[in-house]
């Protein structure tokens, strides 16, 4: 077999070598460039990322038992008539404050003013005999049966005079206590019968609160403790208080024991019935590490913090890293929460600007900006 031999001629084996080193300084270009790339990267860092930071120191933590319950007044009634009647006299306009003994409602007690004078004509008619027949009695004229009997009578006159006087007593309704009146249920002309509620009377100041705690609580709960009363009007208002009763027996069913709180109520804004949250202040812890909970990165891995750390040897030239810290939480109350582990006072954690960190990185601190 024969081999076939090209001669190639002075102008095109120039060519050739120049196609050559052309494609040769291509491919050592681009693999000049892989390996500046990968040598850029390797040596690359992010800027660092913009965060706000507090430094922690400990505190005063006030711990309290949360609960709900409702507004009863500390005295309050439904104001009804030991006898029926014809309501003649209506002396109060609802929402009123009357005192005690003010006179508020009136039944017709005509038939008992009869009743009463001849009531009082029949014990003045006994008064004169008995009077007359002690003096008989004195002189041995009459005897004493007679004498006894017409005492007797004298007593049956007084206590027929004193029964109709209760029985008008009856018609005219006072009030019990000082408080405020409400609506009245019954119009002038309109009979009732003996037991019917007319009107609602309560003591609006001070205002008794009753709510229910768990069991587990009851040593720590005692006589004059504070309290928070928490109510839904002109927004959300807080009363201060003190608990004045603890129930002597805890319901089996549930397992809470039933407390009574007692506040204020000067203005008169409360009304019994109204709902209400409670706060039973217990005794404040001291030396807690508290943080705010917009620091705090929650995952299944657990919570975490991150730590800002100083990592310049130079103390004018500051290199701030973030570094992940893994925390044991413990109470949360509003926008605060305690630490029962992993921190220590004076550390500095980042309070916003986390979730584009990872562990170790570098960070500026601007607590003049709003992240």
């Amino acid at each position: 077999m024969k081999m076939i031999t090209i001669n190639l001629t002075p102008p095109m084996r120039k060519m050739l070598a120049i196609t050559g080193i052309f494609f040769a300084i291509i491919f050592g270009w681009c693999g000049l460039k892989k390996v500046f790339i990968s040598v850029m990267m390797s040596h690359y860092q992010p800027p660092p990322s913009t965060v706000t930071a507090k430094t922690i120191n400990t505190q005063s933590w006030q711990t309290y038992i949360n609960s709900v319950g409702s507004l009863t007044a500390v005295n309050g009634v439904d104001i009804s008539s030991e006898a029926s009647g014809i309501v003649t006299a209506i002396h109060f306009v609802a929402g009123q404050l009357v005192k005690q003994g003010d006179v508020l409602i009136e039944l017709d007690n005509s038939i008992e003013q009869a009743e009463l004078k001849i009531g009082e004509s029949k014990l003045k008619l006994a008064q004169l005999n008995f009077d007359r027949n002690q003096t008989l009695a004195k002189k041995n004229i009459t005897s004493h049966s007679e004498f006894d009997a017409i005492s007797a009578q004298l007593q049956q006159a007084q206590a027929g005079v004193e029964e109709i006087q209760a029985k008008i007593r009856q018609k005219v309704l006072s009030a019990p206590f000082t408080g405020k009146i409400g609506i009245p249920q019954v119009n002038i002309g309109q009979y009732v019968a003996a037991g019917t509620a007319m009107v609602s009377l309560q003591a609006q100041d001070p205002l008794h609160l009753r709510f229910n705690v768990p069991e587990q609580y009851l040593p720590q709960l005692y006589l004059q403790q504070p309290v928070n009363v928490i109510l839904n009007i002109e927004g959300k208002k807080t009363i201060s208080g003190v608990i004045t009763a603890i129930n002597s027996k805890v319901d089996e069913t549930t397992h809470n024991v039933l407390v009574e709180a007692t506040i204020p109520n000067q203005d008169l804004q409360l009304y019994p019935g109204m709902f209400a949250s409670v706060q039973v202040l217990l005794t404040p812890q001291n030396n807690q590490i508290v943080i705010p909970q917009t620091a705090i990165s929650y995952s299944l891995h657990g919570d975490s913090v991150y730590i800002v750390r100083n990592d310049s040897k130079k103390k004018n030239k500051p290199l701030l890293h973030a570094y992940r810290q893994y925390v044991q939480v413990g109470d949360r109350r509003g926008d605060s929460v305690t630490i029962s582990k992993g921190l220590n006072s004076g550390d500095q954690i980042v309070t916003s600007g986390q979730l584009k960190l990872h562990d170790g990185s570098a960070v500026i601190v601007d607590n003049t900006i709003d992240l």
